[in-house]
């Protein structure tokens, strides 16, 4: 399959400690935000899935391609941010790939 030139997917599931979710989803909506803002960051999209325990987020983030996403991650203030998100976490899993179609 040729997936040159795709746009990339980013799908993070998050564990979040009970007592921390309403710090946790205002957090990541200030975030989330601020991300769209970014130069090749086409979507940032947070939810609550159903049939998962009530303390289970997913963020999906769509990108241009990988430049953007390192641009993002090079901003002052990123690596900060995402240590006071991990913080909150009883785990997280990161998913990330081309996207194929839309």
């Amino acid at each position: 399959m040729d997936v040159a030139g795709a746009h990339l997917s980013i799908i993070i599931e998050y564990r979040v400690e009970p007592e921390s979710l309403p710090a946790f989803l205002e957090l990541l909506r200030r975030n989330s935000r601020d991300t769209l803002a970014d130069d090749g960051c086409f979507r940032m999209e947070i939810s609550v899935p159903e049939g998962h325990p009530p303390s289970t987020v997913f963020l999906t983030e769509l990108w241009r391609d990988q430049a953007a996403i390192e641009a993002h991650r090079a901003k002052p203030g990123h690596d900060a941010q995402h240590a006071e998100i991990d913080a909150m976490l009883i785990e997280k899993h990161v998913a990330k790939g081309p996207v194929i179609a839309l």
